[in-house]
């Protein structure tokens, strides 16, 4: 009969020289590829690097083969050279007072979003029957004083007066009907309306002193001009895209997949397409050579729709439903829900509607046709014509024109990145 061996079996307690090596294989694989990605990165970046140094070099050396990365003798004083430039051109009336209306009224919007929001509690002293009313008429003063405004200004045709202050009080009640769903204590929304409208007429009387001065064929002025218009122009989509996409993802209503349908097919058209009528149609409203003309047509976009519903179609219902049992509604539900989370979202659009306006060229040029009007890409073309020679200027150009769009996706690449990975993600 076999036996079975009760001797212990001995354990050999060195492991094998393959598995010793490999935590140093591991750490070898893991800086070769950062050193791979390094280097990558240093060939893909090389000519903005070159360029970079290149605003601080001559122009001999700029030309010079073969190019040497550091300057001999860095010229600091090429930056100030390209602000002190001057293509000629004075700042006139009608392009000073259309920057200073477009900015009026982007802080009449951010004033009253920050104080009559606020104002959500139903009041007792004002019925709506009498602050309702008493509000429209504030609005279409406004609307009126902006007629006014340009007539005082350069005595500004009838046609111009009659469509710049119809669009300013068009977008004003369309705020003031939002704010108007949450049944709000009107009092608080009447001062907060007088006191946005007021804060809207100094700032744009503020800025259009600001255009004077900044000049009007110089480089600050076009800064000034691609910087303003960025911002503004992106700050009106995230208020009006959110509003739409809350619409389409989270409510019900008849006709709503045939309207995003239609939406969805607005977005397979060509911009060319629509430039021409688009044209016309400015022309006819004399926008021409105005703000107007670049902020108030590109307020409401297909693609911040399409970006924000796709965003807002992934949050759970059940935070919807726990606030409309508290009593919520619809917008405040908007405001306080579902804004905070669509953040990284509203993030990633603003980011890319403001590269998109900073990055600009065909729109600028095509109704922007005025030295103290022009945009950078524009500007920087008219430059570059003019001064062949000055590589360095040229350089240093282009550089003012990259760097903030770099700046601003540095800082907020984390909200950029997560708002496009939940973008395509259906709830």
């Amino acid at each position: 009969m076999a036996t079975l061996s009760t001797k212990p079996q001995e354990v050999s307690l060195a492991q094998p020289p393959a598995r010793r090596k490999r935590p140093f294989r591991k750490q070898l694989n893991i800086a070769l590829r950062y050193v791979v990605l390094t280097l990558v990165g240093l060939l893909v970046f090389m000519p903005f690097i070159l360029s970079f140094f290149g605003t601080f070099k001559t122009n001999a050396e700029i030309i010079a083969f073969p190019p040497t990365l550091l300057p001999e003798e860095w010229l600091l004083q090429n930056w100030p050279d390209l602000f002190d430039t001057d293509l000629g051109g004075l700042p006139r009336p009608e392009g000073t007072t259309s920057v200073g209306l477009t900015v009026g009224l982007f802080a009449f919007y951010l004033t009253f979003l920050l104080t009559g929001m606020s104002s959500e509690q139903k009041g007792r002293g004002l019925p709506r029957r009498v602050g309702l009313p008493a509000a429209v008429l504030l609005v279409l003063a406004a609307g009126y004083g902006v007629g006014l405004y340009l007539q005082n200004a350069y005595e500004a045709s009838l046609t111009l007066r009659l469509t710049a202050g119809t669009a300013v009080g068009a977008l004003m009640l369309i705020l003031l009907g939002i704010i108007a769903m949450s049944e709000p204590d009107w009092q608080r929304v009447l001062i907060a309306l007088a006191g946005s409208i007021l804060v809207g007429a100094l700032v744009t009387a503020l800025f259009t002193q600001l255009a004077t001065l900044a000049g009007g064929g110089r480089f600050l002025r076009w800064f000034f001009n691609t910087a303003l218009l960025s911002v503004i122009r992106a700050f009106l989509q995230l208020i009006f895209c959110s509003m739409a996409a809350y619409a389409f993802a989270r409510l019900k209503f008849p006709g709503k997949g045939l309207i995003f349908g239609f939406m969805l097919a607005s977005m397979m058209l060509p911009g060319a397409v629509t430039l021409i009528p688009g044209y016309i149609v400015i022309a006819k409203l004399e926008w021409i050579n105005k703000w107007f003309s670049l902020v108030f047509p590109g307020i409401v976009i297909p693609f911040g729709i399409f970006l924000l519903t796709q965003f807002l179609r992934a949050i759970p219902r059940d935070l919807e439903e726990a606030a409309f049992m508290d009593g919520a509604s619809y917008f405040q539900i908007y405001k306080d829900v579902i804004l905070p989370l669509a953040r990284p979202a509203l993030l990633t659009l603003f980011i890319l509607q403001f590269q998109a306006m900073w990055n600009d060229y065909l729109t600028p040029l095509l109704y922007l046709n005025t030295p103290d009007m022009w945009v950078l890409n524009v500007a920087l073309q008219v430059f570059q014509q003019n001064f062949k020679a000055e590589w360095n200027l040229v350089l240093v150009g282009a550089m003012v024109n990259a760097v903030p769009v770099l700046i601003l996706f540095f800082f907020f690449s984390r909200y950029y990145i997560e708002g496009v990975s939940y973008a395509g993600v259906k709830g």
